[in-house]
């Protein structure tokens, strides 16, 4: 049997490590990643090897030569240009003429391949996929099985409302040489996005394998020193270099520990080192070889690859630093510091935790580096979140950062591009967008700024507008969290796809930034009645001079900044008898004042200018599922037909009312961009309050109705809604148990987890994006049954939280 070590991969999340190496050639406790991969198929017999190169390739071949010195035999295949995961085994077609496993050159695993193999072989497999459950799977592609351990569903890198399990492809797989032929010859070609899902769509033999045993990809930086740290604790079943002088030390050949060193285990201490009278060592720290450690200098938990200087009385904590880095006299680094290859570092300088230098940087003397050339707090997760990018104001969105963000963004955008910039009317989210404008321009960007004002007149200027995309700033200090926000349109004025975010993401992390020459930078522009313009567009989808004619009576509560003034003229634009709601009231007192004053409705606009509360005549405080088959009896009254994307948690009784009206609901993930996409526009009941209660007004004026009558024709609904807190690290695991639990029941996994009921109804498990909660939905024929099947959730999932 063969081997092929996929080795092509630049390792753009393991930056500064990989500027100068490819991701295999990175060391774990002395030696490169990939060399481990060697060991691990030579183990299981496993010694004819192909390996696939592309990022550079001559780095890992002056390394491992014809792999002689490794007891096997290497066959390099390279690739001119990226030709994806498959595509690469493709290339190396000549070589793969039996069966074969393919393992990742950049992840460290120990587990057991033979029992794998011998798996593949008893189900008569095509391609055999090791798994293994991780606390984090949307960071992979999660896996799900039947009872015969086929393959049933397979999605890469989720969002966690799409996590369906916790078990993920780890990279590994056994395949027949028949696999080649559903590969084209140089087509870039991937195993999860392409190979796999068409395998499954041909209902080929692809099953999973559970692998035991211990598997780390080497990702992102917090692996990097985790993988190593498990190594040194005894995690993970690999040999590691040197000789075990006392339980937990390793030391290499020819180390010089002088009298009077402290050494506290497990640690590890590379080939010719020394250490000077004073320093102290403790656990969880690689020293790499030719270095010296100098008197009096302290370290824990740090990661020093070869030839480091360290200066007397420097402080190390969890700090990693690249070879020949030199550190004068008393250097302080701070917990996930990252310091680059070559660098100069001199006395008394301090790295800040998380800041990461660049390689060949030289730090002056005393200075204190506490920004780094990427923002540091967001390397071990995405920037983007479930709505565009958040975080705490001048604290991680600051105007350094959102410059780079901004470059980022312009690299991914045609020179000479437009984009419509807005914000609310905080000074320091104005502040944010103004360093963000400077850093589209510096790419050849061009912008228009529409000044204070709210999202949906963001997302409608650019849907109208000849322009490539936009971005919305705002403040959100609801239980004083005290967030910017930033949200990004693309050229439909939807959020942008998921695609869009990583390639964002892709460019930030790589500072892949352009930077136009002088003469093609972008310029900037004022839009003036942007607001203007908004309300004559919301006024044409009604019939505003019958609205006009009946002054209906508003009370209306919003957030009292200058952002949300348009608002009393839109209403006056529609001749409305307007009472503003007591400032800083709660919802029931305002309810209460609609009450008092007989106003038609009361409406309360939420901060984003998106959700809308509505009050009847009669204080009472529509519910949610009411609000949304009020929606629902708008579109179709105004259509007359058609169709309309709700969220898929909405009632059933919706799709009858549709039905009545001469409509059709379609489902959909509860996302934005996910319903706008569907309706084709960015103006919609759910995302835009204005255009909402526009249609909320003239469905009172053309009924003749105040809304308490209107709502009693809308369907009574039994809907439960729940929340039950989960840790991230929890939530794959627990979706894994559900799906198991639920696998012979009718299921949807359109967003989250829908289980629809034998005996009549439906419960949905929707894991939040962002926040460690999952919130479930029930229906049933009463609300006494809706909550009884939601609480019966909410206890599942706490107990599988246990397992």
């Amino acid at each position: 049997m063969k081997g092929v070590i996929m080795a092509g991969g630049k390792g753009t999340r393991l930056r500064p490590l990989t500027c100068n190496i490819p991701k295999p050639m990175v060391p774990l406790v002395h030696k490169p990643v990939m060399e481990y991969s060697i060991e691990l198929l030579k183990k299981y017999g496993i010694t004819e090897i192909a390996v696939t190169l592309q990022y550079l390739p001559d780095v890992i071949k002056d390394y491992f030569g014809d792999g002689r010195r490794h007891g096997v035999k290497l066959h390099y295949f390279y690739e001119t240009t990226p030709l994806g995961t498959a595509g690469s085994i493709k290339n190396a077609e000549a070589f793969l003429d039996e069966r074969f496993i393919v393992i990742s050159g950049d992840g460290l695993t120990d587990f057991n391949l033979v029992k794998g193999i011998k798996f593949h072989e008893e189900k008569g497999a095509l391609t055999t996929i090791f798994m293994k459950p991780v606390d984090f799977p949307q960071e992979f592609g999660v896996v799900m099985t039947n009872e015969n351990d086929e393959i049933i569903r397979f999605l890469e890198k989720p969002r966690w409302n799409e996590v369906f399990s916790d078990t993920v492809n780890t990279g590994i797989y056994v395949l027949e040489p028949e696999i080649l032929q559903y590969l084209e010859e140089g087509v870039p070609t991937d195993f999860s996005h392409d190979l796999f899902p068409f395998l499954m769509k041909e209902k080929k033999a692809i099953y999973g394998y559970k692998a035991e045993g211990y598997w780390s990809d080497v990702g992102n930086l917090g692996s990097y020193r985790q993988t190593q740290f498990d190594m040194l604790n005894k995690k993970v079943n690999v040999r590691l270099p040197g000789k075990e002088i006392k339980k937990g030390i390793w030391v290499g050949k020819d180390v010089i520990v002088e009298e009077g060193v402290h050494l506290k285990g497990p640690l590890s201490i590379g080939d010719g080192t020394v250490i000077r009278t004073g320093a102290k060592v403790d656990c969880n720290t690689i020293i790499g070889g030719d270095s010296i450690l100098s008197t009096n200098c302290s370290l824990k938990h740090s990661i020093l690859w070869n030839d480091i200087y360290v200066g007397d009385s420097s402080e190390l904590r969890g700090t990693t630093i690249c070879k020949g880095t030199k550190l004068e006299y008393s250097v302080s680094l701070f917990e996930a510091s990252v310091v680059g290859e070559h660098c100069i570092l001199a006395s008394n300088s301090v790295i800040k935790p998380e800041v990461k230098v660049w390689p060949n940087k030289g730090i002056e003397e005393e200075a204190i580096v506490h920004t780094s050339l990427i923002w540091g707090k967001k390397v071990t997760k995405s920037l983007f979140n479930g709505r565009g990018i958040s975080g705490l104001a001048n604290v991680e969105i600051t105007p350094d950062f959102i410059a780079r963000l901004a470059a980022a963004y312009g690299a991914i955008l045609p020179h000479g591009g437009k984009v419509i910039l807005g914000s609310d009317s905080y000074s320091i989210t104005n502040l944010i967008k103004s360093s963000f404008q400077t850093g589209v321009l510096s790419a050849g960007i061009h912008t228009v700024d529409v000044g204070n004002t709210i999202g949906p007149v963001v997302r409608y200027l650019v849907e109208k507008g000849e322009v490539i995309g936009g971005v919305y700033f705002r403040f959100e200090n609801r239980n004083n969290e005290k967030q910017i926000s930033l949200e990004f349109y693309d050229h439909n004025g939807y959020p942008i796809s998921a695609i869009v975010e990583r390639k964002i993401e892709n460019a930030f992390w790589q500072e892949d930034y352009r930077r136009a020459s002088f003469d093609r930078i972008g310029s900037s522009t004022v839009m003036k009645n942007a607001e203007e313009n908004y309300i004559q567009r919301l006024i044409s989808f009604v019939r505003v001079n019958q609205i006009r004619k009946a002054k209906v009576k508003v009370v209306i509560d919003y957030d009292q900044c200058k952002h949300f003034y348009f608002i009393d003229r839109l209403l006056k634009e529609l001749n409305c008898e307007i009472y503003r709601a007591p400032k800083n009231k709660t919802v029931v007192e305002v309810a209460k004042y609609v009450k008092k004053v007989k106003a038609d409705i009361g409406i309360l606009i939420g901060e984003t200018g998106e959700y809308l509360k509505i009050v009847s005549d009669d204080g009472t405080i529509l519910e949610e599922e009411t609000i949304l088959a009020l929606y629902v009896m708008l579109h179709f009254y105004r259509n007359k037909g058609g169709i309309m994307a709700i969220p898929i948690h909405g009632n059933s009784e919706i799709e009858s009312l549709a039905n009545r009206l001469g409509g059709e609901i379609i489902r959909t993930k509860a996302n934005p961009r996910s319903i706008m996409k569907q309706d084709g526009t960015v103006f919609n009941f759910l995302f835009d309050a204005q255009y909402a209660f526009i249609h909320v007004l003239e469905i009172i004026v053309l009924k003749r109705k105040v809304i308490s009558e209107i709502t009693k024709h809308l369907p009574c609904v039994s809907l439960s809604r729940e929340s039950v807190p989960c840790p991230k690290t929890a939530k794959g695991l627990v979706m894994r148990m559900l799906m198991q639990e639920n696998s012979s029941k009718n299921i949807e996994l359109l967003d989250g987890i829908k289980v629809y009921h034998p005996e009549g109804g439906w419960t949905l498990i929707l894991p939040d994006n962002e926040k460690p909660i999952f919130t479930i939905y029930s229906q049933a024929k009463d609300i006494k049954d809706a909550k009884l099947l939601s609480s019966n959730y909410v206890k599942k999932i706490q107990n599988f939280q246990k397992f």
